[in-house]
């Protein structure tokens, strides 16, 4: 009897943490901008260099530059040496740590349970829009979310396309792709 308790509750261990991790695996979005900003103004976009402390390694800068550049000409966008606005990009991770505990009792003391602990890490990108004429932050958007181990170069690629169409979804504000 009690070989079949510990059993059943491990396979519902199981089937609460699989659920968990799959529902971890989208990324959550966030726009902040100057609500006295005319985006309507914006027609053409350019990159600003990015600086070594920004997070990113070049083949990765490439990908996301590659995305954005993707999303804002299917916007009407255009990119030009001589921009409107001009895109900053900054990427971070941490280490994250979940505690959960399973498990049933009666009285003190009494009953069965066990604690898991795992480590993931979380990467956010954060995507600046600067307007160039006054060198002012006008927008920013970022994502966050979990980061998968050793993944292949397509999921890389498919990765950064995802969370940068999520984030530009919100760009520019008080459209109806905006979250």
């Amino acid at each position: 009897m009690q070989r079949t308790k510990t059993r059943i509750l491990k396979i519902l261990s199981f089937i609460i943490i699989s659920f968990q991790l799959v529902s971890c695996t989208s990324v959550t979005v966030n726009s902040d901008y100057d609500t006295s900003y005319d985006f309507t103004k914006l027609k053409t976009f350019g990159y600003i260099p990015i600086p070594a402390d920004a997070g990113f390694d070049q083949i990765n800068a490439k990908r996301v530059g590659d995305a954005i550049k993707t999303n804002l000409i299917a916007k009407g966008y255009e990119l030009s040496k001589e921009a409107d606005f001009g895109i900053a990009l900054h990427f971070g991770t941490a280490t994250q740590t979940n505690i959960d505990s399973y498990g049933y009792g009666y009285g003190w003391r009494r009953g069965m349970g066990s604690v898991e602990v795992t480590q993931y890490d979380e990467g956010t990108l954060i995507i600046d829009f600067i307007d160039m004429k006054n060198k002012e932050l006008v927008w920013r958007g970022t994502g966050t979310g979990i980061m998968s181990d050793n993944p292949s170069v397509e999921e890389k690629v498919s990765n950064i396309n995802y969370a940068v169409g999520e984030i530009l979804a919100q760009f520019p504000p008080g459209t109806e792709s905006e979250n």
